[in-house]
């Protein structure tokens, strides 16, 4: 385990998170979706909740008129080899963004102490190691927020999720049925 991942990134001037139907800030890719996309900003590489979001997408994307988007902090490599030791993206789309420069940009900032070690986060930490997913590898900073949006083919957010702690996951369903 490396023991930086407990250290916060670097502050970084956060923007306020997008409201219901305000335009979606820049995203880390290139071409942007012209298609409704649901866009997840993951916790650090080797999280369990990471993985748990990231299979989660994985399972939703297949077969999916919906344009998938997982954006890691973690640097590209490390975000591969995390991706093939949990059986790989399917059809999710994963950039890297070591910067955190678009996790800013999306009003998702450094968390508490509370949110990633706080009760319920390891409460929830504790239910999915009984399932077998544990932290691994970490890399990146466990201060992170992460944060689900869902975006109109206009690029207009039409639902988000920021987790009131790390345990708490997005509800994909609900995600897909404010673009569908």
């Amino acid at each position: 385990m490396d023991p930086r991942t407990f250290l916060p990134g670097p502050a970084l001037a956060v923007a306020s998170p997008p409201a219901i139907g305000d335009a979606a800030p820049q995203l880390p890719v290139s071409p942007v979706p012209r298609q409704p996309a649901i866009v997840a900003f993951l916790r650090h590489t080797g999280c369990p909740f990471a993985e748990v979001t990231l299979r989660a997408l994985r399972d939703r994307a297949a077969g999916s008129a919906v344009q998938w988007l997982a954006v890691s902090h973690a640097p590209a490599d490390a975000t591969q080899r995390w991706l093939d030791g949990i059986g790989g993206a399917g059809g999710v789309q994963v950039v890297s963004d070591p910067s955190r420069v678009s996790y800013a940009a999306w009003g998702l900032g450094r968390t508490s102490v509370g949110h990633f070690l706080g009760r319920r986060s390891l409460g929830a930490a504790a239910s999915l190691a009984r399932t077998g997913i544990r932290n691994s590898h970490p890399t990146g900073t466990r201060w992170q927020s992460a944060g689900t949006f869902a975006l109109d083919v206009a690029a207009v957010v039409r639902w988000r999720h920021l987790p009131g702690h790390a345990g708490e996951l997005p509800d994909l369903g609900a995600a897909v049925a404010a673009i569908s």
